[in-house]
């Protein structure tokens, strides 16, 4: 008795054009603002000097976003100086940043000046940045607007105006560039680029070469703070 015939079943051939097209497809998507997390910064951490003593701290905390491609930045001031067991001096700030690339996507910022208390929201709406503040209200910004707090990417030196952090009203800065000079930070040298600000609190910041956030130093109230990290 003849055994039936075998089928033989044949291999799917290879699409190459299919396979072609679909790894071109994934490096667009990673190509694309929005489709991956971006680097995630380092923490960053500062003690706030006066006069040679510490009177307080600025952290900076960096973590995924709620959405993919999206950074979640928290940031927390807080300053107090006493002079013969006066408070001369009380500062305290927190902030929540969500950045998309370089667009400021929600803001929060809670801020307590001695007495007074100050809240600012921001979120991107159709017409640009919608923000509202204790001090003035609603209004809207620029799409493209970053906050006063955005200094810890060095790409904020390119800007002339920022939303106040603290009010919700619009800072207006003008930044020179300084030349490059060693400063001491992370426990060792830096050879870092030094930049001025002049705006209603004058402030310099200096960036090491690869654009990390290394010290700052501002004048108000009558004194001078040290950020040494």
């Amino acid at each position: 008795m003849r055994s039936p015939p075998r089928i033989m079943q044949a291999s799917p051939a290879i699409d190459r054009r299919g396979l072609l097209l679909g790894v071109l497809a994934l490096l667009t998507a990673a190509a694309l603002p929005g489709a991956v997390h971006a680097a995630q910064p380092d923490d960053i951490h500062f003690d706030v000097h006066l006069a040679g003593s510490k009177v307080g701290h600025h952290s900076l905390s960096f973590a995924p976003g709620p959405d993919v491609g999206q950074m979640t930045v928290m940031v927390d001031i807080r300053i107090r100086v006493r002079l013969f067991f006066v408070t001369v001096f009380d500062y305290t700030q927190t902030t929540e940043e969500i950045w998309q690339g370089d667009r400021l996507v929600r803001f929060t910022s809670t801020t307590l000046d001695g007495d007074n208390r100050d809240e600012v929201t921001a979120v991107q709406g159709a017409d640009g940045l919608e923000v509202t503040s204790l001090r003035f209200g609603n209004r809207t910004l620029p799409a493209d607007t970053w906050p006063s707090t955005a200094f810890w990417r060095q790409d904020a030196v390119q800007r002339n105006t920022f939303l106040d952090a603290a009010r919700g009203d619009i800072r207006k800065v003008a930044i020179t560039e300084l030349d490059l000079e060693f400063i001491d930070a992370l426990e060792k040298r830096h050879l870092a680029r030094r930049y001025h600000a002049d705006t209603s609190r004058d402030f310099d910041v200096w960036y090491g070469p690869d654009g990390s956030w290394l010290k700052l130093q501002w004048s108000g109230y009558g004194m001078t703070a040290d950020y040494r990290r």
